[in-house]
C-alpha cells in the first residue's frame, strides 16, 4: 500500500477548514463549561532550588496562561515515642509548622499576584512526593514544577529523591529544575 500524496492532504485540510463556520462561537452552546484552567503545580520546601522552580513556573505560566498551585509538604517523620506525647502536644506542634509553613509560602509566592491569573496555596502533611502528586491528580494538573537537589550517588541510593518519586508517580508533565 502507498502512502497518500501530500497534495491530497492539503485538498483535505482546505476542505475542512471551508466547513467551519466564519464565528469561532457559533455552534457553540453559551452555556457549556470552559476549557478548563491550565494547573500547574509547583513544589516547594523553602530551598533556593525550590524558589527556582517557582521562578520557572512564573516565567512559563505568564507566557503560556493558567493558574500556579505553590504546594509546600510538611514532612513530619513518626517516632515511637510519639505515641507516648500528649496528643493535644502533637496537635499544636503540627499547627504551629502548618502555619509557618503557610506564612513562608504566602511570601515566597506574593511575587507571582498579578503576574498570573490565580496562584493558589496549599499545605500538606506527609511523604513529600506522595502529597505532590495526590494534590497534582485532585487538580487536574497539566505540569509539575519541582526542584531537585542533585544529591551524590550515596546519599541518592540511602535516601532517595523526592523529585525522581514525583516524576514515576506524576499523571502529567513534571519539569525538574536542576540545583
Amino acid at each position: 500500500m502507498s502512502s497518500p500524496d501530500p497534495s491530497e492532504w492539503r485538498d483535505q485540510t482546505e476542505a475542512d477548514a471551508k466547513a467551519l463556520p466564519d464565528d469561532p462561537s457559533e455552534g457553540t452552546d453559551p452555556g457549556a463549561a470552559m476549557p478548563t484552567d491550565r494547573v500547574t503545580v509547583v513544589a516547594l520546601d523553602f530551598s533556593a532550588v525550590g524558589r527556582r522552580a517557582l521562578h520557572w513556573a512564573l516565567e512559563h505560566v505568564a507566557a503560556t496562561g493558567g493558574s500556579i498551585h505553590a504546594v509546600h509538604v510538611v514532612d513530619r517523620h513518626w517516632k515511637a515515642s510519639d505515641l507516648a506525647a500528649e496528643p493535644t502536644a502533637l496537635s499544636k506542634e503540627i499547627a504551629d509548622v502548618e502555619r509557618l509553613a503557610a506564612s513562608e509560602l504566602r511570601s515566597l509566592t506574593s511575587e507571582a499576584q498579578g503576574r498570573v491569573a490565580a496562584v493558589h496555596e496549599h499545605i500538606a502533611v506527609g511523604k513529600p512526593a506522595d502529597e505532590i502528586v495526590r494534590i497534582a491528580r485532585e487538580l487536574g494538573a497539566q505540569m509539575i514544577v519541582i526542584g531537585s537537589h542533585g544529591h551524590d550517588a550515596i546519599t541518592h541510593m540511602l535516601v532517595g529523591s523526592v523529585a525522581e518519586r514525583v516524576v514515576r508517580l506524576a499523571p502529567c508533565t513534571v519539569v525538574v529544575v536542576k540545583g
